[in-house]
């Protein structure tokens, strides 16, 4: 008996051992911040989501149908800005659709995660005791960033919660 204690007593000790310098010799996952320029941000966009959600676009033909469509209701005709794409990605962030005014989505920040570029933003809603107009409402931000080579894109709450994703 005392030698069976003796052998589970030196596998325990070496697999801390072991375990602890797997842990000293693994490098920690390195997020690096991403800048980024907000190019527009709203509160009324021609979209019917229902939920948080992004949208990426690496193309100028794809994003001009996306404006045009996205402020089809808008007088006079809104022109989306230029953006050269071949070193930048346009992302649309939204709150989802909303029955009164007071929402709101904030960037905390935008870094990169392996191949992954990360969102993190806040999502706000009026106070509870506030007095809001009863008007349906988007809340959105459009953004600008000057980096490739992401194979995924994440919108991300401050817990870090996936609200949504898309993969390039």
């Amino acid at each position: 008996m005392k030698s069976q204690n003796k052998v589970v007593f030196i596998v325990v000790v070496l697999s801390l051992f072991l375990s602890s310098i797997i842990l000293i010799n693994s490098k920690p996952q390195q997020y690096e911040s991403i800048t980024y320029t907000v190019l527009e941000k709203g509160n009324h966009a021609s979209f019917r989501d229902t939920k948080p959600s992004i949208s990426v676009f690496t193309d100028q033909n794809e994003f001009e149908g996306f404006y045009k469509t996205m402020h089809k209701s808008r007088v006079p005709k809104a022109e989306p800005p230029a953006v050269d794409f071949t070193n930048s990605l346009i992302l649309f962030l939204s709150h989802g659709e909303k029955r009164t005014s007071g929402y709101t989505i904030e960037i905390r920040r935008i870094y990169s995660r392996g191949t992954a570029l990360v969102v993190k933003a806040v999502l706000r809603s009026p106070p509870e005791d506030s007095f809001t107009a009863q008007v349906i409402t988007h809340p959105y931000l459009l953004i600008q960033i000057k980096v490739n080579g992401f194979t995924r894109v994440e919108l991300v709450d401050e817990t870090g919660e996936v609200l949504d994703y898309k993969n390039l």
